[in-house]
């Protein structure tokens, strides 16, 4: 006897399942591979540091301060316990960089990238560049120097050199 396949309305008016439904999609339904979920891992951690990026440059400080500038002169002159064994400053000293706020008399008043303000005492050994040689009268406010010399123990820097930068 031939079977007689069913027509397109029995199949619609009959169950899609002859069994308990809640099995057959649990025997159907597959866990994650663990390729999968390496995969799912590595996507949420880029997302993590991509956020991460995102958030330092929205909120993030505007620059970063640049380390003062030191000369780096023969025999060590200008680096930090460069005379002697016991950790003195050569004769240089350590160099500030910042932005001049005012010149008052013989004293230089600059402004460091922190913000703090650096009161450069100088002489007439003092030398002062504006890219050619210059004198102090030639340092104006609001350009940025590079000066050069010895740090006093109140924090005020006997400069030997004052080199004012040209503006970018």
């Amino acid at each position: 006897m031939p079977s007689t396949e069913p027509t397109a309305e029995e199949i619609v008016a009959g169950p899609a399942v002859t069994g308990d439904l809640h099995g057959e999609m649990r025997r159907a339904a597959r866990s994650f591979s663990r390729t999968t979920r390496v995969l799912a891992g590595l996507v949420a951690l880029a997302a993590v540091f991509a956020l991460g990026a995102w958030t330092h440059a929205a909120f993030g400080s505007a620059s970063t301060p640049a380390p003062a500038r030191q000369a780096a002169a023969p025999g060590g002159q200008g680096q930090p316990g460069a005379q002697g064994q016991g950790g003195t400053r050569g004769a240089a000293g350590r160099g500030t960089t910042g932005t001049i706020d005012r010149v008052d008399g013989t004293k230089v008043y600059v402004k460091n990238a922190q913000g703090g303000e650096i009161t450069v005492s100088t002489t007439d050994d003092t030398t002062v560049g504006v890219t050619q040689a210059g004198k102090l009268t030639d340092l104006k406010p609001g350009s940025t120097v590079v000066v050069q010399g010895q740090t006093g123990d109140d924090g005020t820097v006997a400069a030997r050199s004052i080199t004012q930068e040209t503006g970018r």
